[in-house]
């Protein structure tokens, strides 16, 4: 009897015991087990809290399902907690939305964060890519969409100078909105051809090369702050109409502009006219290439930059030597170079503001031109044969 009463307690002993340690393992937000109370810092993941629309983790947010549609608008915040993070792929499928806000406290976008949005037809974003002020591949727009072709996306490819990368975005897109950027990428925008709408902040003080080449429906860019036209930076904007280059800009890359044969005006509000104002020091080659519309130009000075000789002296240069569309060739040579540079058949007037030299040759051949006004400075400094076969100039 003793014996048998022992064994009854060992067991109601053990029992106690064991349900005494169960009481103390518990399960997270993610449904783990752990081994203390997550109230005193023994968990490292924040408890996940789903309202239907998103599912927020700490400072983290996430589509709820795919199912979410319409216009979406990411908090700010959440229980005093700032959004700071979208994790790649978080909306990823999410096929019904039509736009999407992401607030300026954002400071990260995972790739492929909206990957398969297929009805996005605008969206807005603090920065372009991943994080702010980025470059290289993570700072290219397509970044955010993601590499995984889906039904719906367009593929586009992006590159500058020593990447290549196949974004897939969606062909309903039209709008897009950047609200907290410094840097615009080389590359970030290029190809995009099916924005109509491109909303850039303000204080935007750098683009890269090419970053908006091939937007062939975009109308109209504004950059108040750069102070560097790169190259390519509109290669193939078929339709931009007019662009305002401010008064810190510099410097004109190559190609800049080439085959914008809808540009109609810079700098001014007469259709046809292109007025470059004297702050830029620098136009490279092949600037204005295709520029096939324009009827008057004003320069600071003749070719590449001020006081120029040879062939970046020439008046052409800044044309480039590739045809196009309603483009006339010219040649210009002396004494050890000549150069086929195609101009606009439609330019009649020419304006220079601050040259100190006109080089040979600098004009030559220029018939389609009625009109040309030089700055007096550069009166008596004139190279051989410059404005053999056009028209006299007019001193001022």
């Amino acid at each position: 009897m003793k014996k048998w009463f022992v064994t009854i307690l060992s067991l109601a002993f053990a029992v106690c015991l064991c349900l005494g340690l169960s009481a103390c393992v518990f399960t997270d937000g993610y449904g783990n087990a752990g081994g203390s109370d997550p109230s005193v810092g023994g968990s490292s993941k924040p408890k996940e809290d789903n309202d239907g629309t998103f599912i927020y983790s700490g400072a983290s947010i996430k589509a709820a399902n795919t199912s979410i549609s319409g216009d979406i608008v990411i908090p700010a915040s959440h229980n005093g907690v700032p959004i700071d993070t979208i994790p790649a792929s978080a909306f990823k499928g999410c096929n019904g939305i039509t736009s999407i806000t992401v607030p300026d406290s954002v400071t990260s976008i995972g790739e492929g964060a909206f990957n398969g949005c297929s009805l996005l037809r605008s969206i807005t974003l603090p920065f372009v890519g991943s994080q702010k002020g980025n470059t290289g591949k993570a700072a290219c727009f397509g970044y955010i969409f993601g590499t995984n072709s889906y039904q719906g996306g367009t593929e586009i490819s992006q590159s500058y100078p020593d990447w290549t990368e196949n974004f897939y975005l969606p062909a309903t897109l039209r709008k897009i909105t950047i609200t907290n950027e410094t840097v615009i990428g080389a590359g970030a925008f290029q190809n995009c051809f099916m924005l109509d709408n491109l909303d850039l902040d303000d204080g935007i003080l750098q683009v890269g090369a090419k970053a908006f080449a091939g937007c062939s429906k975009i109308e109209e860019i504004s950059l108040p702050n750069i102070t560097i036209i790169p190259a390519n930076l509109f290669h193939g904007c078929i339709s931009l109409s007019k662009f305002t280059i401010n008064d810190s800009v510099d410097t004109i890359g190559s190609n800049a502009f080439k085959g914008c044969a809808a540009l109609s005006s810079i700098n001014s509000d007469t259709v046809g006219e292109f007025i470059i104002p004297d702050n830029v020091t620098t136009i490279e080659e092949s600037a204005f290439n295709g520029c096939s519309f324009l009827q008057k130009i004003t320069l600071p000075f003749i070719g590449s930059r001020k006081g120029n000789t040879g062939r970046a002296a020439c008046f052409g240069y800044i044309f480039g030597t590739e045809s196009y569309q309603n483009g006339i060739k010219i040649t210009q040579a002396y004494p050890d170079w000549a150069e086929n540079f195609y101009l606009p058949a439609t330019l009649r007037s020419v304006t220079i503001t601050k040259e100190t030299l006109i080089g040979a040759g600098a004009f030559q051949n220029c018939s389609m031109l009625d009109e040309i006004r030089i700055n007096s400075a550069a009166q008596g400094n004139v190279g051989t044969d410059a404005f053999k076969g056009t028209a006299t100039p007019t001193w001022f």
